[in-house]
């Protein structure tokens, strides 16, 4: 009973970081768009990755799934539509990290999320009829991108967790 208290509560610290984290675009409003896609995407994707290798199970991903509807209230996601394309889109990263995380493997989780925010961006774009330089801006979010901030995510990951004491 112990053990799944300490996990509830590790869980529970890596999404109140990951939204404390997806605050810095309101903290910081100064960064420009493209930096701050960058800057704040990349921390995002590394405590997905933290909180799945840390706690070992794969409730960790429901904070990917939780993450989009922080980014909507906070105007970072345009159209509601979207939270459930990037809810997917992360917690198939979170789970494709775990699942590959034993070596070089594990860059290919940001490659599916990206492949996964595209596919259903575009298919989100069909059904609505939205500016043109929204649907770009969206395109544009959840393309390479999202390759970036999930490498950078990953390798930062990799170097904290060989850097925090083991949690059990």
């Amino acid at each position: 009973m112990q053990q799944e208290q300490k996990l509830l509560i590790e869980l529970a610290m890596f999404l109140a970081i990951a939204f404390l984290l997806q605050s810095l675009r309101l903290l910081l409003p100064m960064i420009p768009g493209p930096v701050n896609i960058f800057f704040v995407g990349s921390l995002l994707n590394m405590v997905m990755a933290l909180a799945i290798w840390r706690t070992q199970t794969r409730w960790a991903a429901m904070i990917g799934l939780l993450l989009p509807i922080g980014a909507f209230f906070q105007g970072q996601l345009p159209i509601a539509p979207m939270i459930p394309v990037v809810a997917i889109g992360n917690a198939v990263f979170t789970l494709a990290a775990d699942a590959l995380s034993s070596d070089r493997r594990a860059y290919l989780a940001p490659f599916l999320k990206a492949a996964i925010l595209f596919v259903g961006t575009q298919f989100i774009l069909l059904l609505f009829d939205l500016p043109a330089p929204m649907a770009k801006l969206l395109t544009f979010m959840m393309s390479w991108p999202q390759v970036v901030t999930g490498c950078l995510g990953i390798f930062f990951a990799k170097v904290l967790l060989h850097r925090l004491p083991d949690p059990r």
